[in-house]
């Protein structure tokens, strides 16, 4: 058994080199929860990824001892400017009411026009280790951008993944490689936002998320979002990682061959009504309303290589680890296939006090990330802010975020 599995995690792996045909495909955005373990650094985890992170990163990761059970994951993130995210994430938890004309109001709709606005959160469950992950993720996230409320642009995703996979590690003379894959089933819910094609959708979203009195004309906002895709899939995963001595290299993609999706079309209000009820919509037949030929709708296969090195310390090696990485993303131009390729680059540098607090550094895409980690026995916090790049070029446009982990791991 372990022989037939060992064939069967190298064949997956195969198709890094096959699967890099371009297709012509209407692609889905890809939603990640957001790690800031990673972001911190700079988005860079491909070639040292393991327990948790390895789930979203690279499946070779999987390897390890002992095993790392995450009980509880719960993360939390906002999208926008440093200085307005509590802000953000007190509207977006609370009942409380902006009024047009306020200066609260007249705060975050500058925000939405220099940064974008949104609330995102994940919570996962999950074992990775000894060869083995297992997890099951349920992440949701909302971004809108634009000129005003009224005019705001963006989308609204939520999907619920089960991750299961298998690594295995091969000593080859002073290295080690370890070779990992995953299957990914995922249910998928994409709402997309627009002036012209859902009027009104924008401000009434954001009245129902922060409490931001945009004028719209009082529709239920789940109605107004129309043009929303909800359907099915699965997706294939693999990885590697080579270690030797103080250096890793890591290689691994996402959603190989492109993830063809099953997917119907219709309103947000009868997709949350049907959830209610523990089911998502029937899917609509070839000759009703919303019925979309499968596989019409895709979500890009993504491939990220990777370096990482952990220099010595010297005298201070008893005290402090430190890890340095860089990462070059989207190898295949499928995600942000306008981006150069300066902007695909992230780099960062983690050290460990003590192992138990991490501090963090990096460049994501050309913008400075910052953030902490603190490790105690059963809980876990990670913090983080880092930029994206938004526009088609090199340091064009950013969104900023900032994220917060809190999990219950051992």
């Amino acid at each position: 058994m372990s022989a037939l599995l060992r064939r069967a995690v190298a064949g997956a792996c195969l198709l890094l080199v096959v699967s890099v045909l371009p297709v012509s495909a209407e692609y889905e955005t890809p939603l990640l929860p957001r790690d800031p373990a990673a972001m911190a650094q700079g988005g860079a985890a491909v070639s040292a990824a393991s327990g948790y992170t390895a789930l979203f990163s690279n499946p070779a990761g999987f390897v390890g001892t002992p095993g790392e059970l995450t009980v509880l994951s719960a993360r939390g993130w906002v999208h926008s400017s440093p200085a307005r995210a509590l802000e953000v994430a007190r509207l977006a938890a609370s009942n409380a009411s902006i009024e047009p004309g306020s200066s609260a109001y007249e705060r975050l709709e500058r925000d939405l026009r220099r940064n974008g606005l949104g609330v995102g959160s994940s919570l996962g469950v999950a074992y990775v280790g000894r060869g083995l992950g297992l997890g099951l993720v349920t992440t949701v996230d909302g971004f809108l951008y634009g000129e005003s409320f009224e005019l705001a642009a963006g989308e609204v995703t939520s999907e619920l993944a089960l991750i299961g996979g298998w690594a295995f590690p091969f000593e080859i003379g002073p290295a080690r490689l370890q070779l990992g894959a995953a299957g990914r089933p995922l249910v998928r819910v994409h709402s997309l936002i627009n002036a012209e094609e859902t009027p009104d959708a924008a401000p009434a979203l954001v009245q129902h998320v922060l409490g931001v009195q945009a004028p719209y004309d009082g529709e239920n906002y789940a109605v107004l979002l129309n043009e929303t895709y909800y359907g099915y899939g699965l997706a294939i995963d693999a990885g590697a990682q080579l270690f030797w001595n103080r250096w890793s290299l890591g290689l691994a993609v996402r959603d190989i061959g492109d993830t063809s999706l099953t997917y119907s079309k219709t309103n947000l209000r009868e997709v949350l009504d049907e959830l209610r009820g523990r089911a998502l919509p029937s899917q609509a037949e070839e000759d009703e309303d919303g019925y979309l030929k499968p596989g019409t709708r895709k979500l890009p296969m993504r491939g990220s290589v990777g370096i990482g090195y952990e220099p010595s310390l010297g005298g201070w090696d008893d005290h402090l680890d430190a890890r340095l990485q860089l990462e070059y993303d989207d190898l295949f131009e499928r995600v942000n296939p306008e981006l150069p390729p300066a902007s695909r680059i992230g780099a960062g540098l983690e050290v460990l006090v003590r192992r138990r607090l991490a501090l963090r550094a990096g460049l994501h895409q050309g913008y400075l990330t910052a953030g902490f980690g603190l490790d105690l026995p059963g809980f876990e916090l990670n913090a983080a802010a880092f930029s994206r790049e938004t526009g088609t070029d090199f340091r064009d446009e950013k969104s900023s975020t900032v994220a917060l982990e809190l999990a219950i791991r051992f």
